[in-house]
């Protein structure tokens, strides 16, 4: 038997830029590895992110094995003979291994991450602590919104009373005092890996209900003494100048100068030192002009000067921890929230013997700390030998601190690994995804390992690679620079490193082309000043909007399939604006325009009509279904039925002349449609009620997928399946047709890992920062406010930077600031031809709060240049529209 000897193991790095053929590395070395010996597959553990790029990997597998098999010349085989294989014993060896994996294709472990996890959680089920025969829960946000309906109905006073105080706080700043959305958004926050490390010791801390108030006092103290002490310091004052029969106007500046201070004071309306009197505190001139200094200057002198010395040197020693202190005391109420849903969701877990896909790293990661990592691993991961991980910029820190065990056995047993990822296209912190590791960490903790590079973009014809290498380097940089040069935080070499590494991470942005000439990428810019007929200001939106349909019907008179376009957005929003703009403004034409998110399952007419048809067999007496399930099957049947002309079946819905409103085969099987499982009672609806199934073909199709899995996996009975339904399958967006005239739309998330020939961007103009008012909840362990907690929530927002959180502040600044710059990345990096980016000229011209702000300073501002157009050598036209102007870089 021909079996390869192993060469030094290595942990193999790849950093593959966008289009790169990272796919192609993972799939090569693994088939090297794969070839050893006939059954050798079953000893490599392949790790991606999605179900798609699963398959994608499989599929890939088994046809480069199969080209080696019957000898077809390949970069590949060529490969394989320079590594000593000869023709003969390649295609032999390719052959059996081929047949084993197709007849154990279950022990090919290529798997998405979350899978593998969920395998080795339930072999330690019992060494965890959970019940015997566990599920994962996907739905979280669905567990988080029944936890708090929940919360307002336990007959709990004290948690009455906390909810009621959490009411009255917000209702003190002007906001609502509903407050199920504000424990709803909090929630949220609990399921990320951020805050995981301490859930359980928060959890214990919370279950103690009489530690509740004390974190209340602990917050609050800081800022009331500090207050009554400024406080007493301009009362003082006021009662000097009373005595003295003085009033501020005897003073410079009035109630602006000096005297506005100690008002701000007395009425604790402001304790920030302001300019004038940072200045009169060392300028007894500046109290009051020279002709009245016989008459004031003893009282300055001896009476108000020392006060204000006082106020400004208590407000420079203890300002600091009072800012702090005013800050976390904002979440008090909302801490005690957060305690409450902790308990609560740990109820839900309990109640329904569920973990959250959300705890099953964080499960192994405590359990790998408290254990012997050989002993967790020894039934999952002593077979294998090689580790190929994908996408490996998504992996968060404790799927990693997971894995590394793993990969550590492999190099020490002399086997290699190989992992392959993109920093630039990291876009799911959200969910926990760790950057640093693919950047800079991973190489520092293994001394096996070695860097690779992959600098050839095989996707995107010649324009597109030149202008994206000029723009993100450009980009990247000077994004870095803005930050450094906006921070405020000392000492700045806590910062200065992971500046650097943000730099770092934009480092091989430039790519080689693959010799394919041509493509374009057209920039759209749009003054700030656009007004409508009316004169009334135009949001920006509207008009690239209409610029966007424009350009559609452009490509429709090229005859560009529409398949081969696609609308990046942001979010569901902005999808929904472009599909319903096309729906409105283009009745006729091939082009259509769909979006995942833009309709919902329940939304489809054959699909209400299924579900009012269950309704039905579940409860005959239920008039308004009756009357809805009438309304939904015959529009169904005539589509161009007037609204006015349904109003005459309500009227019958009771009455023996409903069953003339259905088919006869409905009513024959009616009583039998009752007794079966809700899978076989729909196929057979179907065939009752459609006269011609075959016109909504691919959505009863998919319907039907989703009534079996309900089926195989919760249970068969019609009623819970409608119960079921209500809470989750209605949400349940359906997929967009796969007809070859829709043009797809779709977040800039779902396309990372796709490629168009066209890529439209309609709205480039969203915020590098958080939005004001709307930051996240940061985790803080270094200033937690009580001895009873281990971790406290603090807002991100500006006023962090004047406290002891102003660390954090930066650093979250700098991650929103790069996930940014990486959406902007996956977004231009999905065109293979053409490139259409529409964006807002910016109303100042040195703001950085856009990825338009972004572009303007890396493109326009620096076309006077010179290094402009030795860096960026494509032909720059420049065309001025109506309210539009176009500058289109390459063919």
């Amino acid at each position: 038997m021909f079996v390869k000897g192993n060469v030094m193991a290595e942990l193999a790095i790849y950093r593959a830029s966008a289009g790169a053929g990272k796919t192609h590395i993972l799939v090569t070395r693994y088939i090297q590895w794969a070839l050893r010996y006939p059954d050798a597959f079953k000893n490599i553990l392949a790790v991606t992110f999605t179900n798609r790029a699963t398959q994608e990997m499989k599929q890939r597998i088994l046809a480069y094995l199969y080209s080696l098999s019957i000898g077809e010349a390949t970069v590949l085989q060529e490969r394989l003979y320079q590594e000593g294989w000869t023709s003969t014993q390649l295609q032999v060896r390719s052959k059996e291994v081929l047949s084993m994996m197709v007849y154990h294709y279950g022990d090919c472990a290529v798997t998405t991450i979350d899978r593998f996890f969920h395998r080795m959680i339930q072999s330690f089920a019992k060494v965890l602590g959970l019940q015997h025969h566990f599920s994962v829960e996907m739905d979280e946000r669905l567990a988080l919104k029944q936890t708090v309906e929940e919360l307002f109905t336990l007959d709990d006073p004290f948690l009455q009373q906390w909810m009621v105080d959490f009411a009255l706080t917000k209702l003190l700043v002007g906001k609502s005092w509903n407050i199920r959305s504000n424990i709803q958004e909090l929630g949220t926050s609990l399921f990320n890996e951020s805050f995981k490390l301490y859930e359980k010791p928060l959890l214990r801390a919370f279950q103690q209900q009489k530690a509740w108030p004390h974190f209340v006092l602990a917050t609050q103290a800081c800022v009331d003494s500090f207050e009554r002490s400024m406080q007493k310091i301009g009362q003082a004052a006021l009662t000097i100048l009373h005595q003295e029969n003085l009033v501020p106007i005897d003073f410079t500046y009035g109630t602006k100068g000096v005297i506005g201070y100690f008002l701000k004071l007395a009425s604790k309306k402001g304790f920030t030192p302001t300019k004038r009197a940072v200045i009169a505190k060392d300028d007894l001139t500046s109290w009051y002009s020279e002709k009245k200094h016989n008459a004031l200057g003893r009282v300055v002198e001896q009476l108000l000067h020392p006060l204000l010395v006082e106020a400004i040197d208590l407000y420079e020693r203890d300002g600091l921890a009072y800012r702090t202190a005013l800050v976390a005391a904002r979440f008090t109420y909302a801490f005690g929230m957060i305690g409450a849903l902790l308990i609560g969701l740990e109820r839900y877990r309990s109640k329904n013997n569920v973990s959250f896909m959300s705890d099953i790293s964080t499960l192994l990661y405590q359990a790998i700390q408290e254990s012997d990592a050989s002993f967790l691993y020894r039934k999952t991961g002593h077979s294998f030998h090689h580790f190929l991980i994908d996408e490996f910029q998504d992996l968060s820190l404790f799927q990693w601190m997971n894995i590394k065990p793993l990969l550590r056995n492999s190099l020490a047993q002399g086997y290699s690994s190989l992992l392959v990822g993109d920093v630039k296209q990291s876009i799911y912190r959200w969910r926990g995804s760790n950057w640093k590791l693919l950047n800079h960490q991973v190489e520092g903790e293994f001394k096996e390992s070695t860097l690779h590079y992959l600098t050839t973009n095989r996707r995107s014809q010649e324009a597109i690679v030149l202008f994206n290498n000029y723009f993100f380097k450009t980009a990247a940089n000077r994004l870095v620079d803005y930050l450094e040069s906006s921070a405020n935080f000392h000492p700045i070499d806590a910062l200065s490193y992971e500046w650097a590494q943000m730099r770092r991470a934009y480092g091989d942005v430039v790519q080689q082309t693959n010799g394919q000439k041509g493509g374009h990428v057209g920039l759209y810019l749009f003054p700030s000043d656009q007004t409508d007929r009316a004169g009334d200001p135009m949001d920006f939106k509207v008009h690239a909007q209409k610029s966007c349909m424009d350009l559609l019907e452009q490509l429709q008179k090229e005859e560009i399939p529409a398949k081969d376009i696609v609308l990046l957005v942001r979010n569901n929003s902005e999808a929904a604006l472009i599909t319903n703009g096309w729906q409105t403004s283009h009745t006729t034409g091939r082009y259509e325009v769909r979006s995942d998110h833009a309709y919902a399952l329940w939304s489809h007419i054959a699909v209400k009509v299924l579900i009012h048809s269950l309704y039905y067999l579940n409860d005959e007496d239920d008039l308004i279904n009756k009357a809805a399930w009438v309304q939904a099957y015959w529009h169904c049947l005539h589509h161009d039925l007037a609204i006015g002309d349904h109003d005459r079946f309500y009227s019958v819905v009771d009455a023996t002349s409903i069953k003339n409103l259905f088919p006869q085969p409905f009513w024959a099987q009616k009583d039998f449609l009752k007794n079966l499982s809700v899978y076989p009672c729909v196929a057979l609806l179907i065939t009752s009620l459609f006269k011609n199934p075959s016109d909504f073909a691919d959505v009863l199709s998919f319907f039907q997928s989703v009534v079996l899995n309900f089926s195989l996996t919760k249970s068969d009975s019609i009623a819970d399946f409608l119960v079921w339904w209500e809470k989750r399958g209605r949400a349940i967006p359906l997929p967009t047709s796969h007809h070859e005239n829709v043009i797809k739309v779709m977040t800039i998330h779902q396309s990372k890992g796709l490629a168009f020939k066209v890529v439209i961007i309609p709205f480039c103009n969203w915020h590098l920062d958080h939005p004001p008012q709307n930051g996240p909840i940061l985790w803080s362990v270094d200033q937690a406010q009580s001895a009873h907690f281990p971790i406290w929530p603090i807002s991100y927002g500006v006023d962090l930077k004047e406290t002891h959180y102003a660390k954090a502040y930066y650093l979250e600044q700098m991650q929103i600031h790069l996930d940014n710059l990486n959406l902007l990345y996956v977004a231009f990096t999905r065109a293979a031809e053409r490139l259409y980016v529409m964006a807002p000229f910016p109303a100042q011209t040195e703001a950085m709060n856009s990825v338009a702000d972004l572009i303007y300073q890396s493109l326009i501002k620096d076309q006077s240049n010179p290094l402009f157009k030795d860096e960026l050598p494509l032909a720059v036209a420049v065309q001025k529209e109506a309210g539009v102007t176009k500058l289109c870089f390459g063919q």
